[in-house]
């Protein structure tokens, strides 16, 4: 007899279509990587057929366990960005020896997800774990086979929303499974409708504990975008229960509506999210402030447990939206603050005196700054000053009472402007100070109040380093900038040798003939990396292009006319628009390499005291993960100083750019006295 690979039902030897399902045994492979159906794992135990479905880290496999006697499912870790194999075998191969701590670690973690799950079997609503192992320089999971489809393939079968019935009833199984997790202190950390299963049977199964965690524990980035509060974004925030509280509200106001909602950090900066009731009227106005109290963005206003959301759910009291929520615990405070004010009362003159003098020193007065910023080459004018405005967001909110005017320059045009004001005296408030001559430093105002509110630097690359690489303390970098060497030609080619170890410029030849061109701003860098000599030969492929070589490095690159561009970071963005897939990215050797703080901000010395403070303290906010993450990550003007959205960066641009957290850890850090000289070198 033979088992059909894909029903697993038997029948007899010498046909090739299974007479149950018609599976044909002798189709194409469907991935000449995936295990061919026929392997046996587990001394003979499980026998592997068709595979369901593949994602970035592992594989999964319908198969036959031969001692339950039933069908199975086999899920197989294989990080197809590290490892391969070879068609036709088992044996699972790693890349390089570099990536081979990486890929034996994601293996623990693929067995310590099923340790987690294989707890849970007598819940009906988790996914059950029979085995795993090791084996094939890999690991498996053995998995109960579930018959049906992903919450958000239902969804899909069903018009693209759900009813409130159903919405519900997956919600509340949900939250049953997430129950019995939460007790023993594991954070699930990505529902969505991908990882809830909808069997034909009617059960509703929770899976995929990949990115679980135990509370209190060092928690990574690892999330699903519209589904994940903003605490998740950060390895630094503390996350809890109400973590997958908010998930879990995600994906019913994405069941009911229809609608993805808006990415958590998104919110933070203006929160438009458009509650469920007011998107469809039929929605009950209950389930709604139910669900957009369970996706507050604050965790103290989310359901705290399952319990609370359950009860909410099922309609057991009424349920405040938040904003009724917010207004009802701030007239609490009110009220307790009225108290306490009447006891400084009280107390006598000499209290309300200290009191008046600390209010001075942790609040700002009402006043307005003046603020420039330049649009570089990847911007407009409107686009730089609205990226100031979501960074500024938050500090906007907490203090209204200062007005703030801002003003975006073209980047060519900026250089000029902010070194006639500073010439005049008319420096504006705040600044960004990148490229003003240090002939004018005298004229910025040190900033300790900027680094008083810090306090810590440790969760910032480099700031533990500040006084040394900035010891006059006149400029607070945003972000940094890593040397990068861009090649022309396809992406997957051009990406073969990630690292260039270079012993001269006059190695980065098209043919016989140097061909490269230099980003203005990294002359004198290319030049200590390179050899004295780069900027000289870059100025003859220049003329010998009728090119202006301060302007015109981008553009020779763009246009084919070299092969190299010798640039940084800052530029990814632009070529992935104008050039997708026609480049690669490569880094300088990493011992040689050396990183150039970016978006230096100061503040004028000759501006008035509450204008100087709220400079100030805005320059702190711009450091804060939210603002950071508006620049580095979501506009790419740089690498995060954040570490926690210094990691995120790798992690999204970890096709080109994962190696930046590798070399922000080890490359030495340009100081201000450099920055000065570099500004000269390239005029």
């Amino acid at each position: 007899m033979m088992r059909c690979y894909n029903c697993m039902k038997e029948y007899p030897d010498g046909y090739d279509i299974c007479p149950h399902c018609g599976y044909d045994r002798n189709r194409p492979a469907e991935n000449l990587y995936y295990l061919l159906p026929g392997t046996v794992l587990s001394g003979g135990r499980y026998l592997v057929g068709a595979a369901i479905n593949a994602g970035g880290f592992g594989i999964v496999y319908k198969a036959w366990d031969s001692t339950l006697d039933k069908m199975i499912a086999i899920k197989e870790y294989y990080p197809g960005g590290i490892a391969a194999r070879t068609p036709g075998t088992a044996q699972v191969l790693v890349y390089s020896n570099k990536r081979l701590k990486e890929y034996e670690d994601g293996k623990a973690r693929f067995l310590n997800e099923a340790r987690k799950v294989a707890r849970f079997n007598a819940h009906p609503s988790i996914v059950d774990v029979y085995d795993f192992f090791e084996d094939n320089n890999t690991a498996y999971m053995v998995m109960e086979y579930m018959n049906g489809m992903t919450y958000k393939s239902y969804i899909k079968e069903q018009g693209g929303k759900v009813s409130q019935q159903i919405a519900v009833s997956v919600t509340l199984a949900v939250l049953d499974a997430l129950k019995e997790v939460h007790k023993i202190k594991i954070i699930h950390r990505d529902i969505n409708p991908s990882n809830i299963f909808i069997c034909r049977n009617g059960m509703v199964k929770l899976f995929d504990f990949g990115a679980a965690r135990i509370e209190a524990t060092e928690m990574s980035t690892v999330l699903t975008p519209h589904y994940a509060p903003p605490e998740q974004y950060s390895t630094g925030g503390k996350q809890g229960p109400y973590t997958d509280i908010y998930a879990v509200g995600a994906t019913a106001y994405f069941a009911l509506t229809g609608i993805k909602p808006e990415e958590s950090t998104d919110r933070v900066q203006k929160d438009e999210l458009a509650a469920p009731h007011d998107l469809d009227p039929e929605i009950p106005v209950e389930l709604s402030n139910t669900i957009m109290r369970a996706m507050a963005l604050k965790e103290e206003l989310r359901f705290q447990n399952t319990d609370q959301f359950r009860d909410a759910l099922m309609n057991k009291g009424p349920v405040r939206n938040v904003e009724e929520e917010i207004r009802r615990r701030r007239k609490l405070r009110v009220i307790q603050a009225a108290s306490a004010l009447l006891l400084l009362a009280t107390a006598g003159g000499g209290c309300y005196l200290y009191y008046r003098r600390q209010l001075d020193q942790t609040t700002l007065k009402p006043t307005a700054i003046q603020v420039w910023l330049a649009a570089d080459e990847n911007d407009t004018v409107e686009s730089a000053a609205a990226r100031f405005e979501e960074m500024s967001q938050a500090f906007r909110e907490n203090y209204g009472q200062v007005e703030i005017q801002v003003t975006a320059v073209p980047s060519r045009e900026y250089e000029e402007k902010i070194n006639q004001a500073a010439s005049e005296g008319t420096l504006p408030d705040l600044f960004d100070s990148t490229l003003l001559n240090p002939e004018h430093y005298t004229q910025l105002q040190p900033l300790d109040e900027t680094l008083n509110l810090l306090k810590d630097n440790s969760p910032y690359l480099f700031l533990d380093q500040y006084q040394t690489l900035f010891p006059e303390k006149k400029q607070m970098p945003l972000c940094f900038q890593i040397p990068v060497i861009y090649t022309r030609g396809a992406a997957e080619a051009a990406g073969e040798m990630s690292e260039l170890v270079l012993d001269g410029y006059d190695e980065l030849k098209d043919g016989d003939a140097c061909s490269y061109s230099v980003k203005a701003d990294d002359l004198m860098l290319y030049d200590e990396l390179l050899g004295e000599g780069c900027s000289e030969e870059y100025e003859k492929i220049a003329q010998e292009n009728g090119a202006d070589m301060f302007a015109s490095g981008y553009q020779l690159f763009k246009d084919n006319k070299v092969k190299y561009y010798l640039s940084d970071t800052s530029d990814y963005q632009m070529l992935t628009e104008d050039l997708p897939m026609e480049f690669g990215v490569q880094f300088p050797k990493q011992e040689n390499c050396v990183i150039r703080p970016d978006h230096l901000w100061s503040v004028s010395a000759v501006s008035g005291e509450d204008q100087k403070k709220a400079s100030e303290w805005l320059i702190s906010y711009m450091l804060t993960d939210s603002a950071q993450r508006v620049l580095g990550v979501k506009s790419l003007e740089g690498i995060p100083l954040s570490r926690n959205m210094c990691d995120l960066f790798a992690q999204v641009y970890q096709k080109d750019l994962e190696k930046v957290k590798d070399y922000a850890e080890t490359a030495d850090v340009k100081d201000s006295r450099w920055i000065g000289e570099s500004i000269k070198y390239k005029r």
